[in-house]
């Protein structure tokens, strides 16, 4: 079982006192219920912890027991709010002194990462030792590509009161978001900054829609004219919708496809193609931005709207 508190590292450079605080507190809550459930703790992780149980249901029964009490925590007033992924895998490991070793531990580190903040995750193999035995509910999720494996593994997700997604119209939208790096197909390759600068303006303009998380700029420039799929993409970034697309420029025209996919089906959402000159661009980023959001059924408030329809000065 592995164990991460959700946004560490964001949370120490804005106010470290503070993040070390909450830290201690968590320290303080999970400790004892590790003991409870006969887990042995391996190691820290530092903002987290890696523990080792002889049963997949102990594993499980522990991280309910964490999560229930840290949500119990966080209900009382006057509280900064604590907030922990949980991951947990069954497989066999080597002992290395007093640490373990292994794809089992790899695993449930990946899985560990996946979890919704509050929630807790774990594998195929622990759903087939503790389904019936347990009095929550276990939800399987789309098939799941983790870092460093070939094929997709199944994942569960145990359905905790405080976690249930809200499932009414208005919260059924996808608002995770990767615009990855436009691919250049010119003839010309110096035409790269072309695309380069229309992928970054994109993820600015979508990014200030409230209702949409876009993927920061220098999380998805590594995935310029890589190999992997939108899946494993999709899983790596934490995202439901991925972006792509290409640019063609000969002399003073340019014509730009772009493609929206969602990453549980692989299927096409939206796509379209523009054909414009140059010195159109500007109101072509924003006219994009517009149906991007729209195929993703973002519900575009006046003030955003406004923003969209705001255009730099074309530069000399």
């Amino acid at each position: 079982m592995f164990t991460d508190t959700v946004g560490y590292t964001a949370s120490t450079q804005a106010n470290e006192g503070r993040t070390l605080d909450l830290l201690r507190q968590q320290v303080e809550l999970v400790r004892p219920l590790l003991a409870v459930h006969q887990g042995r703790e391996v190691k820290s992780t530092g903002d987290g912890f890696l523990v080792a149980f002889d049963s997949a249901l102990k594993a499980t029964q522990c991280a309910v027991s964490i999560q229930r009490r840290i949500h119990e925590r966080n209900m009382e007033g006057g509280l900064a709010p604590i907030r922990i992924r949980i991951g947990i895998h069954l497989g066999d490991v080597v002992q290395s002194g007093t640490d373990i070793l292994g794809d089992a531990v790899n695993i449930a580190a990946r899985i560990e990462s996946i979890a919704e903040p509050g929630g807790i995750s774990v594998s195929g193999a622990v759903h087939e030792q503790i389904r019936n035995k347990i009095p929550e509910q276990l939800e399987k999720l789309a098939p799941t590509a983790l870092k460093g494996l070939q094929v997709p593994m199944e994942i569960y997700r145990i359905v905790l009161p405080w976690t249930v997604p809200d499932t009414s119209p208005a919260s059924a939208v996808p608002t995770g978001l990767a615009v990855l790096p436009f691919s250049n197909i010119s003839p010309d390759p110096k035409d790269e900054y072309f695309a380069d600068g229309l992928t970054e303006e994109l993820i600015s303009v979508l990014s200030q829609l409230r209702d949409l998380r876009v993927i920061a700029r220098t999380s998805v420039m590594p995935y310029k004219a890589t190999s992997k799929g939108v899946s494993q993409i999709g899983a790596e970034l934490g995202v439901s919708s991925v972006l792509e697309g290409s640019v063609r420029k000969a002399g003073n025209h340019l014509r730009i496809t772009a493609q929206l996919i969602d990453v549980a089906s692989q299927g096409h959402v939206w796509s379209n193609s523009y054909d414009r000159e140059l010195d159109d661009v500007f109101a072509l980023q924003s006219e994009m931005a517009k149906q991007v959001a729209e195929a993703l059924k973002v519900k575009l408030l006046s003030r955003d709207e406004a923003r969209l329809d705001q255009r730099s000065p074309p530069s000399p």
